[in-house]
């Protein structure tokens, strides 16, 4: 029986249809508990010519995949909203899909990015939040995994009634479905992995990867910054730009509440807002503006505060930092020798001091139950038995967030029935079609329209002229 739509009852969907599909809380026990996924759906405008359901992801644990239907029907091609439904989930526990609480304080949803005093002291933080999200929901939190959501992915393919399903997913989302096509491939259609996130990444390595991008990307922006001293006065050299950077985020460490463009930070939040706005080229005018005003004590622009407003207005929700640490603490083990973490601590503080520490201390999976060791599904691995009919990954060259190393690693395993396109020359989260780039986004589209890969992978220069390679 397919699910019934109705129209949205929220406002942030007003426009779309949305459902519920009901997967089992585990997929060896088809006849157990089950959970109620939210959906949400822009239908095809011409039905006539419909191609079929576009599942989108969503794309970091705990965020909602419905809220990304919002901006792809305002941004993607007309002839793909024509003939395609697009359709969004929120993942298990997450969103509106049976969402989890532990009774965590919001200064811990923020876990991942929580400024450490030292290794010990971060340990004792991270450990509490572990123990405490196990006496609320211990029995929920070991079905939250990759791999159960890759299954809950195919679970909505057969409540719709497709036999096939197209996909498109960015970051996390783009590993959700490279796991679902390695385990259903057969079941694929079309499907754009956006902003590759490294499998061999999963998940500690992932987190001081982050270190060593976050600091590219702050010297990249610092030097454009340097050239705006004028506007901008941080400095007149990269140098001096980043040590204003270091001033400031001190303050907020030490201060524990500045004011950033109306919005109140402490060091946590300071470096998250920075993170997010230097991840997209198109985002750097909003953060020196942000930057400048938080460090002179002047006010931002009405447009940098609608930005910023846009993009954590909202809010973070405690059943996203749930997710997020069920998710990345469950799916794979996380080393647990606290002097490995006092290491790589001392050495990213040498080498990453932006983020650095933060990263490279332990995290909720370091003090992940031992019990639990041996119920962990094996970590997916990648290779020519994914039956996929195609797949078409996306980069840009110095994504942050997702480093462009890590589609190379997917395209280098998928090999027999993938391409990869580059978007050279920036820097950019979610390229496809919201960084507004001609050709990734004519090629990505004609793709979803045609089902035809590229004959050779593609390099779009900083021009849009095109590279074959």
């Amino acid at each position: 029986m397919h699910p019934t739509w109705r129209p949205a009852d929220e406002d942030a969907l007003a426009g779309l249809e949305s459902t519920t599909v009901a997967v089992p809380l585990d997929h060896a026990d088809t006849e157990g508990r089950a959970v109620d996924l939210a959906l949400a759906r822009h239908p095809a405008r011409t039905p006539t010519r419909r191609l079929g359901t576009l599942l989108v992801a969503p794309d970091d644990p705990g965020n909602r995949g419905t809220l990304l239907v919002p901006p792809l029907v305002a941004g993607l091609p007309a002839a793909v909203l024509d003939q395609y439904d697009i359709v969004g989930f929120d993942h298990r526990f997450s969103g509106r899909s049976a969402p989890l609480s532990c009774g965590l304080a919001p200064g811990q949803w923020l876990w991942i990015f929580h400024t450490p005093e030292d290794a010990d002291t971060e340990a004792r933080y991270q450990r509490d939040i572990v123990e405490r999200c196990f006496r609320e929901a211990g029995d929920l939190l070991p079905h939250l995994t990759s791999r159960a959501i890759a299954h809950d992915i195919d679970a909505i393919r057969r409540a719709l009634g497709e036999e096939r399903i197209s996909f498109l997913g960015y970051s996390y989302g783009s590993y959700l479905g490279a796991v679902w096509t390695q385990l259903y491939g057969g079941h694929a259609d079309r499907v754009v992995l956006d902003s590759v996130i490294d499998p061999d990444s999963v998940w500690r390595r992932m987190f001081l990867d982050y270190a060593a991008s976050c600091e590219a990307a702050l010297g990249r922006w610092a030097a454009w910054a340097a050239r705006r001293h004028e506007e901008l006065a941080l400095g007149t050299t990269a140098a001096a730009v980043r040590e204003a950077v270091t001033r400031l985020t001190a303050r907020a460490d030490r201060e524990g509440h500045i004011e950033v463009a109306g919005l109140p930070a402490d060091g946590t939040m300071l470096r998250l807002l920075t993170m997010v706005l230097l991840s997209d080229d198109l985002s750097w005018g909003f953060l020196g503006d942000v930057l400048r005003a938080a460090v002179h004590g002047g006010q931002a622009s009405e447009r940098s505060r609608r930005a910023l407003g846009a993009m954590f207005g909202r809010g973070k929700e405690e059943s996203g930092a749930v997710a997020q640490l069920a998710v990345l603490g469950g799916d794979a083990a996380w080393p647990r020798d606290p002097a490995r973490y006092r290491r790589d601590m001392a050495a990213a503080a040498a080498r990453h001091p932006f983020i650095g520490p933060a990263m490279a201390a332990p995290k909720a999976g370091a003090f992940w139950p031992r019990e639990l060791d041996g119920r962990r599904e094996p970590v997916t691995v990648f290779g020519r038995d994914n039956h996929a009919e195609s797949l078409l990954l996306v980069r840009s060259e110095h994504a942050m967030f997702t480093p462009a190393r890590g589609a190379a690693r997917m395209r280098e395993l998928l090999a027999h029935d993938s391409r990869l396109i580059t978007a050279a020359g920036t820097g950019a989260h979610r390229v496809f079609p919201f960084h507004g780039h001609p050709g990734v986004d004519g090629t990505v589209a004609e793709y979803l329209l045609t089902g035809k890969l590229p004959d050779t992978d593609l390099t779009f220069t900083a021009g849009h002229g095109r590279d074959t390679s």
